[in-house]
């Protein structure tokens, strides 16, 4: 009987691979980005969603400029998104130990005015340091504006950092000063340039071929045309904005690379198991860990980001910790409410059914997902008869019959678990964080 639920489990999941989008949530989602960019009124929209059971979907709509609609080739300004990217750099940095997350300022950096050389690393990427945010420094755009060929370096800008908000280590603060600090801790502990460490560590690896640090590489694809106060910016040179945004804010991708990085990033494919601990402990009243929040959304816990830039991006990464479904939205305007799309996004793919009918998804539940250590399984007490786990190839490698289940062993990543109890067989997914 075993062997036989394996067997079933395992042509279940080598047919959802052989699956295509459906065709349905395809129409779907398309009509959701078409009538939100309406609603929000903006230029134009190129979304992603990655589904586990289904793969990818891509959308557009609305244009680039005059007479030229979005493609689903094209790169937008990701914004505050580059975070991640930084984030997840340092913590590579630390799996080579060139660095500790413990480590101070001052073991890399000389001293600048209002910023405390005390302040760890860690504190720079979860945003404890207290630090002045240099972006609301008064002046800040002028600045950019009065020339806008001016390349700026992270080590004037941390130098226009005023006051600190509170001592640090003693609130929470989201603060692009932090970045900027980390990312030249990255370059003196290296010897290379932020652009070099991105690509070689991060891009190269996952074949992000069209995903690019704006000014410090060149541009290799074509980009949607920035809008801001239905105004096309095109002909105003970024290279002020997105050189001082740097490793706060200067990259620029697409809807299907997006997807393809936070998929890679939340199975365990770039970082270690300590590592996306590391990533995954949320703190302070953002909760923030490295370039990454956590929320909930339509009573979902979702891992995400937001970005916008002045002149004009806004994008939201978006990443379901329950059922892998990752989401991107990208636009070519500022302001606007990308997160507000990804939410819409969300909401359609969730109602898509995973393999289950309604009445088992009700009586059938696994906690906490994320789980660390011990997963608990609840099949609303009925007598669980086993519990299988397996990973996205259809090995099993965990299996028990209690309601309780250590996955302590298991490395970070996504995996299915089928359990057999007197009501039936149950099949979801869960992430061990």
């Amino acid at each position: 009987m075993n062997k036989l639920f394996v067997l079933i489990f395992l042509f279940y999941t080598i047919l959802c691979k052989a699956q295509t989008f459906d065709p349905a949530l395809a129409a779907r989602l398309q009509q959701s980005i078409d009538s939100m960019r309406l609603v929000l009124n903006v230029k134009g929209i190129s979304a992603g969603v990655y589904h586990p059971e289904m793969g990818s979907w891509q959308g557009v709509s609305g244009i680039s400029h005059a007479g030229t609609p979005i493609g689903t080739d094209m790169q937008f300004g990701i914004a505050s998104n580059t975070k991640l990217f930084t984030g997840v750099l340092m913590l590579k940095l630390s799996e080579n130990n060139l660095i500790s997350l413990e480590d101070s300022l001052h073991e890399y950096l000389p001293a600048y005015n209002n910023i405390d050389s005390n302040i760890t690393i860690r504190q720079l990427l979860n945003h404890t340091s207290g630090l002045d945010d240099v972006t609301s420094v008064p002046g800040y755009p002028d600045s950019m504006l009065n020339d806008p060929n001016r390349i700026f370096t992270a080590a004037e800008l941390v130098g226009w950092a005023g006051t600190p908000s509170f001592s640090v280590g003693n609130g929470w603060e989201y603060c692009n000063t932090n970045y900027l600090l980390a990312a030249m801790i990255a370059e003196a502990v290296s010897g290379r340039t932020y652009a070099q460490l991105l690509r070689d560590s991060i891009l190269i690896p996952l074949g992000l071929d069209s995903t690019f640090l704006d000014v410090y590489e060149t541009v290799n694809g074509r980009v949607a045309h920035p809008w801001q106060n239905n105004f096309d910016n095109l002909n105003i040179p970024r290279i002020s904005v997105n050189s001082a945004a740097w490793s706060a804010g200067g990259m620029y991708s697409n809807s299907s690379e997006m997807l393809q990085w936070y998929n890679a990033l939340m199975n365990g494919q770039v970082l270690n198991s300590n590592s996306m601990t590391e990533l995954t402990t949320f703190v302070g009243s953002g909760n923030y860990s490295m370039g990454i929040a956590e929320n909930t959304v339509n009573n979902r816990t979702v891992w995400y980001h937001g970005g916008s830039i002045w002149g004009g991006y806004n994008s939201t990464m978006m990443y379901d910790t329950t059922s892998g479904i990752v989401i991107c939205v990208l636009i070519n305007q500022f302001p606007s409410q990308a997160f507000l799309v990804a939410g819409k996004l969300l909401s359609d793919a969730i109602d898509t059914p995973l393999g289950l009918s309604n009445e088992a998804r009700s009586s059938f539940s696994i906690y906490p997902n994320p789980a660390k250590d011990m997963l608990n399984i609840d099949v609303s007490n009925k007598q669980i008869l086993s519990v299988k786990v397996f990973n996205r190839n259809g090995a099993l490698l965990l299996q028990g019959n209690q309601s309780q289940l250590s996955i302590s062993a298991l490395p970070a990543g996504t995996y299915f678990i089928e359990v057999e109890s007197e009501k039936g067989v149950y099949r979801n997914r869960f992430v061990k964080g």
